[in-house]
């Protein structure tokens, strides 16, 4: 069982799950706007938050830990939410077609093939020991806008308490790993947010392109002024489309209606 947070009740459960380097934490800032709602799971993937001492970093393996957790928690009914990272492990376990699934939110997602990211980039990145220096550029490189000053003390907390094999597994394997061609096309409603001055992920219109194609009911949305980290930037302006989205699966609306 994946370490998590659990909270709120409702007709859905929203199991949310982090960026790479983030945690259960990550989500604190929204999850009040979600929970008066609808039961609400934060999970801490192998690796990352207080599940820093947790194996098993590959994609596959990420998905098999989180659909196992959901499994042993009873989850009848969800929606998963990822955000970065964890979007290219909720459409993996999404083409596995479990029965509690309704429908999914990515969170400025990873797409399912190898993540555009350059050599350069990803050597500096290997190159990360969670100093304290090194985890507040990060952070505030992924924010784009300065985070409020409580809550970038809680990323760059998280940033810090991560396993680096687990960091660089998904900087090596993970984010190089294609999905593209063993997903095919699922048929659940699909809402992907995006933030406007995220430089991290591809934009909507790419993601359209890519993450999208494979999910034929789906909206996407992008936020203005959020840069990456946005259920800890911008947690209202996230929650409202999330919240509209989970009433008309709660709804049972056809899946048409995307």
């Amino acid at each position: 069982m994946l370490p998590h947070s659990q909270q709120g009740s409702g007709p859905l459960t929203l199991v949310l799950m982090h960026f790479l380097g983030g945690s259960h934490r990550t989500w604190g800032p929204t999850l009040p706007f979600l929970d008066r709602e609808h039961r609400c799971i934060a999970l801490n993937t192998p690796g990352f938050g207080d599940a820093n001492q947790v194996e098993g970093y590959s994609v596959s393996q990420m998905a098999d830990q989180v659909d196992a957790s959901l499994r042993k928690l009873g989850i009848e009914r969800c929606v998963l939410v990822g955000h970065s990272m964890t979007g290219k492990v909720a459409v993996a376990l999404a083409a596995r077609r479990p029965e509690y699934l309704q429908g999914l939110i990515l969170v400025a997602p990873s797409p399912p093939g190898p993540q555009p990211m350059s050599e350069e980039d990803r050597d500096r990145q290997r190159r990360y020991t969670a100093s304290r220096a090194e985890a507040e550029q990060f952070v505030d490189e992924s924010s784009f806008h300065r985070l409020p000053d409580a809550l970038r003390e809680v990323a760059i907390a998280d940033a810090q308490v991560l396993n680096l094999e687990a960091w660089r597994a998904w900087v090596d394997h993970g984010s190089r790993e294609d999905w593209s061609d063993r997903i095919g096309s699922l048929p659940y409603p699909t809402l992907l947010i995006c933030g406007e001055d995220d430089a991290q992920v591809p934009d909507a219109h790419e993601q359209q392109r890519t993450t999208l194609s494979h999910f034929p009911h789906s909206l996407v949305l992008t936020l203005p002024g959020a840069g990456h980290l946005m259920p800890l930037q911008t947690p209202l302006a996230l929650a409202r489309p999330m919240l509209d989205f989970a009433h008309r699966i709660a709804d049972g609306f056809s899946r048409g209606e995307m």
